[in-house]
């Protein structure tokens, strides 16, 4: 497996993997393109034998990240490829300077939450009610 930036020819394949994941931001094919252009977006694929198989999806500006999209193929899953997309962008973070990261995690997605507190995340304050008026969001820092 190999880590590398997403092109516009992964859209119909991040489009298909997030929509496989029930906690998945779903942005979908229209979404994805202005988030690929945008300055301050970061979008990692990991990539097995030519076919991409998970993403995580960062915003960066002046030292604060936001996490904002990660999910990897339900045939993939709990090999450990969720653990390298976190730790390559975690790395990319720090070498742009960046030093504090925050996410918001769905309170029933107890594998992510398990992922990015084996990373070293931290609870920092809860969302009632933030998905889909119903599941809190658990909002978690990491330091860089």
């Amino acid at each position: 497996m190999n880590i590398r930036r997403a092109q516009y020819t992964d859209i119909a394949s991040l489009s298909e993997i997030e929509a496989l994941q029930p906690f998945s931001a779903n942005w979908g094919p229209s979404g994805w393109p202005a988030e690929l252009v945008e300055g301050i977006s970061y979008v990692w694929c990991a990539v097995k034998e030519e076919k991409l198989i998970g993403f995580i999806a960062y915003r960066h500006v002046a030292g604060f990240c936001e996490i904002l999209n990660v999910a990897v193929h339900p045939s993939h899953c709990r090999q450990g490829i969720g653990k390298a997309l976190l730790a390559h962008a975690l790395q990319e973070i720090k070498k742009n300077g960046g030093q504090t990261v925050t996410l918001e995690v769905n309170e029933y997605n107890f594998p992510a939450q398990a992922l990015y507190r084996q990373a070293g995340f931290q609870q920092a304050g809860r969302r009632k009610k933030f998905y889909r008026g119903k599941d809190d969001a658990l909002i978690l820092n990491y330091t860089v």
